[in-house]
């Protein structure tokens, strides 16, 4: 008995050793990151809403880690280039991912196959913002000013049916639209484009009649006279622009144009290392600075913890997927 009791303890020492071997080379991994510059990978042109929001996170990170973040923008094919480029990298901590709801709980439901998979390919690290949309339209292409007037000429132009421009076939850009002409009876022509600000440039230059774009830039052009902004696609008015009212109380309840983006890892990515940037993303997510730099480019702080994230996927998934469905959009 006393050997069998002597083994016994034998092992729960060897076991609580290995234990603080492990929690030793976690802190370490921990505390030496980041050693060398981050690669901070953007599915979107220079311009963008959600790339301004990026490189705010990434200056900010930069000066809390003393290395430099840098942003490599890699827009084109619904975030599918980028989504591909991030689930290969070294899961080291070197390579992170700054994604929108497109590529993570659209894109699946959208396309047959993917060259990546968003819940297996990544490990969420933390929510930072969102973004509401506004419809907007070329006021020489487009007469009305206001969405009831708009809904009206475009029924009565059904033959000729008004060309909308998008972020990219499968973005939430392209989901937004179908939706909104599924709920007026609409039927529009959709143009994609390589993101959000060369869809917004294509309905300035009269390329396109109308479209879906990030509420800051939007409004600018309004009040220079180049757009007209039809209604916010937010569940309540905009602090940014409280004139203008929502497309859900304009007749369309329930319809909602929001936008979220926050930063995912390769999966495999050591979980301190994951738990160190999550830390220190939240921190700067809700530093006053940082939360006006959001507020002024026409974002709100959205700032979610990994599990948070998570949850969020899991149930935009269920829910995007569902529209997907009833709607039968698919991939131009």
């Amino acid at each position: 008995m006393n050997k069998l009791i002597g083994k016994a303890a034998r092992a729960l020492v060897v076991a609580a050793g290995t234990l603080l071997i492990g929690t030793s080379l976690w802190a370490q991994t921990a505390a030496g990151y980041p050693a060398r510059p981050v690669r901070l990978l953007i599915p979107f042109p220079p311009g963008g809403y959600s790339d301004v929001a990026g490189r705010y996170l990434a200056q900010a990170l930069s000066q809390v880690w003393g290395q430099p973040v840098v942003v490599d923008n890699k827009p084109g094919a619904a975030g599918i280039l980028a989504s591909d480029l991030a689930a290969k990298a070294a899961p080291d901590g070197y390579t992170l991912y700054f994604v929108h709801d497109g590529p993570m709980v659209i894109n699946p439901f959208i396309y047959k196959t993917l060259s990546y998979d968003p819940v297996k390919d990544f490990v969420p690290v933390a929510l930072v913002t969102s973004t509401t949309m506004v419809l907007v339209a070329n006021p020489e292409k487009v007469g009305a000013r206001t969405l009831k007037d708009f809904v009206a000429g475009a029924r009565s132009t059904a033959s000729r049916p008004m060309d909308y421009s998008s972020g990219g076939a499968g973005g939430p850009h392209h989901l937004f639209m179908e939706n909104f002409k599924g709920m007026a009876g609409l039927n529009f022509n959709h143009i994609p484009y390589k993101g959000g600000a060369p869809a917004l440039q294509a309905v300035l230059a009269g390329e396109v009649s109308t479209a879906f774009a990030g509420i800051a830039p939007s409004v600018a052009q309004a009040k220079a006279g180049k757009l007209t902004v039809l209604g916010s696609g937010g569940a309540k008015r905009s602090l940014l622009a409280p004139d203008i009212p929502t497309i859900a109380e304009q007749g369309y309840p329930g319809f909602e144009a929001t936008a979220w983006v926050g930063l995912v890892a390769p999966k495999g990515t050591p979980q301190a290392i994951v738990d160190k940037i999550e830390a220190d993303v939240l921190k700067i997510a809700r530093d006053p600075p940082f939360v006006q730099k959001i507020l002024a480019a026409g974002g709100d702080p959205l700032p979610g913890t990994a599990a948070e994230f998570r949850e969020l996927i899991r149930k935009d998934q269920q829910r995007y997927s569902k529209l997907i469905r009833d709607l039968d959009i698919k991939a131009d």
